[in-house]
């Protein structure tokens, strides 16, 4: 039998799937919300979520609209916002953050310091709500219909949580295409006119950022690195640092 329970925001709400999978039903639609994916409902929707033959955790968070300090029919207005899955624990900071709620010793510190905890995820709502307004000015060269835009917003988030996950390792652009549903020329179109780079420049970027973290720890020598980072020796990674940061990693070490 499912497990089923009828809600109603009193806020804007954000709901995070901790693991399994949940059912959202609302008058606008119905939503399948996987593990680490969340997503944002207006204020005052009625809802039914259901789970059915699976183990299912997560969590709810309603925030007044007037702690947001903007102009909220603007906030509102932003359809991509709202009614979609999103995966992003770890490409966006508001996935950050409701990952991180999870933990224990967040649910501590929420229980001595809530404003504090409730002021972040503010302030991520916020900024990712940005991102998907410049994200949908883009699309509007694309296709004008808002439920293609949402659709497309949806799968390019699941592909960029991809190279997140897998920047260490070879990418092609197949797997993303595949991930996202469409073909490769329109993926590759799409993604760059949404994140402003190419999936070969984001993993690149995630590359040579977690590269200079683990040359500042000094516990690790090059060659690892490289190794650790996917690169075929350390020639090449020597290169790609090189050209991304105008100094090659062994000065950089220095430094």
């Amino acid at each position: 039998m499912p497990t089923i329970y009828n809600g109603k925001t009193t806020g804007i709400a954000l709901k995070y799937v901790i693991e399994g999978k949940e059912h959202y039903e609302t008058n606008i639609n119905r939503l399948n919300v996987y593990k680490n994916q969340f997503i944002i409902l207006r204020e005052s929707i009625d809802y039914q979520v259901y789970s059915k033959n699976i183990s299912t955790k997560g969590f709810c968070l309603d925030i007044n609209p007037e702690l947001l300090d903007i102009e909220i029919s603007d906030f509102l207005k932003n359809d991509l916002l709202f009614n979609q899955p999103f995966s992003g624990i770890l490409s966006t900071s508001l996935g950050k953050s409701l990952y991180d709620f999870t933990n224990t010793s967040t649910k501590t510190k929420f229980a001595q310091k809530p404003l504090e905890i409730i002021t972040k995820l503010k302030d991520d709502l916020l900024c990712f709500q940005n991102d998907l307004t410049i994200i949908g000015n883009g699309l509007q060269n694309i296709t004008k219909r808002s439920y293609t835009q949402k659709l497309l917003v949806s799968k390019l988030f699941e592909a960029r949580e991809y190279i997140h996950l897998y920047y260490a390792h070879k990418i092609s652009l197949s797997i993303l295409a595949s991930i996202s549903g469409i073909s490769k020329y329109h993926f590759a179109r799409v993604f760059k006119i949404c994140f402003k780079m190419t999936p070969l420049q984001m993993q690149e970027q995630l590359r040579m950022e977690k590269a200079r973290e683990l040359l500042h720890s000094g516990k690790i020598s090059l060659t690892s690195i490289a190794y650790q980072l996917g690169y075929a020796d350390l020639a090449s990674f020597s290169k790609r640092f090189k050209k991304y940061y105008k100094i090659p990693p062994s000065q950089y070490e220095v430094i």
